[in-house]
């Protein structure tokens, strides 16, 4: 007996589709996969860049289409499986993230004379499959950012990109060399904002928990760092040498310290802490106050990024794990950023975080600290621009 024909579901999620079964569509999770408590995706598995298999009897013009997309499929080239993620075709939501990242998340990253020169450089990103992957989804948290109506959405789809670019990443024995070192270097960058995004705006109320996810935050910079260390002189010959040189001479720190990091220096010191600890204090503060030299020198507090996301990477590992011990000098020193945070609020990365985590340390702490969160608590008060100036 004939099989009864019936309509295919053409946009239904991967899951349905591997299981043969009819999906219902639902975004972001389908019926089925609700039921079964399953990973529901809507064909952004991964975003693979492969060349195209040539053929003596493959035409251009019968090259094989995603109903979806009317793109082509883009099969991998590895041999790998159908349904493995080296499969997954390109798709209008890709489309749509590359385009709003190229037009106005990498923009509003750094409004400054080196904006056109990093934009310039995507498209050699591209080509590398974890990097695609967490730029993409870097594009799709901006986008949640900007339109809470389909904030989920787009959140989905960031947490399940960045999934498949870490993924991608630990599969892959990379060695640090010329060719490796700016894509590596990247990935790092985004991979932290990404994060610090993540941390600081969709928070939680709990604050040991997002102390606990900072400090996450914090050691993900941490492997900006480490790459920097290993590729400096190479990047230094590759085509992001004006960003490192101009980064570079940001970040000075001639020894002198402004008022509120001064201020800070001195109760660290007064407090008699040992000379272990006062040392690692000290080395933070005075990043501290390289990262606040750098924002001010970028101009435009609104307009550039640097300072409030350069201390991250510059704070030593001593540090970051008295922050985790919810040790109470280290937490007013995180105050303190925090002023930096506050001073780049109009930015979709930072939003009100700043303003949350000076309040919240302010709250966990208790009157005892006042003194020492005198300019943290005055940041919320005053107009910022002037605080900053003589916070520097």
């Amino acid at each position: 007996m004939p099989r009864r024909s019936h309509k295919k579901s053409r946009n239904g999620c991967l899951e349905c589709k591997r299981r043969h079964i009819k999906c219902n569509e639902n975004r972001p999770i389908c019926s089925n996969c609700t039921v079964s408590e399953r990973v529901c995706e809507y064909g952004i598995d991964v975003f693979k860049v492969t060349r195209p298999v040539d053929s003596p009897n493959r035409s251009t013009a019968s090259a094989s289409l995603s109903p979806a997309t009317n793109l082509p499929s883009g099969r991998s080239s590895l041999g790998s499986n159908p349904g493995t993620p080296q499969d997954a075709p390109v798709n209008m939501l890709h489309l749509e993230l590359f385009y709003h990242l190229y037009t106005e998340t990498f923009p509003e990253l750094d409004r400054r004379k080196y904006a056109d020169h990093f934009l310039s450089i995507i498209p050699h990103l591209l080509k590398v499959p974890y990097v695609a992957n967490e730029l993409l989804a870097f594009s799709a948290l901006h986008l949640s950012t900007k339109r809470p109506e389909r904030r989920e959405y787009y959140r989905t789809h960031a947490a399940q990109l960045q999934m498949h670019a870490l993924a991608i990443f630990k599969e892959t024995d990379l060695e640090v060399n010329q060719e490796t070192c700016v894509p590596l270097f990247f990935f790092s960058v985004i991979l932290g904002l990404h994060t610090l995004c993540d941390v600081l705006v969709y928070r939680e109320n709990d604050f040991a928990q997002f102390v606990d996810k900072f400090v996450h935050c914090f050691r993900l910079h941490r492997g900006v760092r480490a790459i920097c260390g290993k590729a400096w002189d190479m990047l230094h010959q590759s085509v992001l040498k004006p960003l490192i040189v101009d980064g570079q001479s940001l970040y000075q720190f001639d020894g002198r310290l402004g008022a509120g990091c001064e201020k800070l220096l001195n109760l660290v010191q007064a407090a008699k802490l040992g000379d272990t600890l006062t040392n690692i204090y000290k080395q933070a503060i005075e990043h501290l106050q390289a990262s606040t030299n750098a924002l001010m020198a970028a101009g435009s507090l609104a307009g550039s990024s640097h300072g409030s996301t350069g201390w991250p990477v510059l704070v030593s590992p001593e540090y970051i794990d008295l922050l985790l011990q919810r040790r109470p000098e280290a937490l007013v020193i995180l105050a303190h950023y925090a002023i930096l945070l506050h001073s780049c609020r109009d930015s979709w990365i930072f939003g009100d975080g700043g303003q949350f985590l000076i309040e919240s340390i302010r709250d966990f702490l208790g009157p005892d600290w006042t003194e020492w969160l005198e300019w943290p608590i005055k940041a919320l008060d005053s107009p910022i621009e002037p605080l900053i100036q003589v916070f520097g």
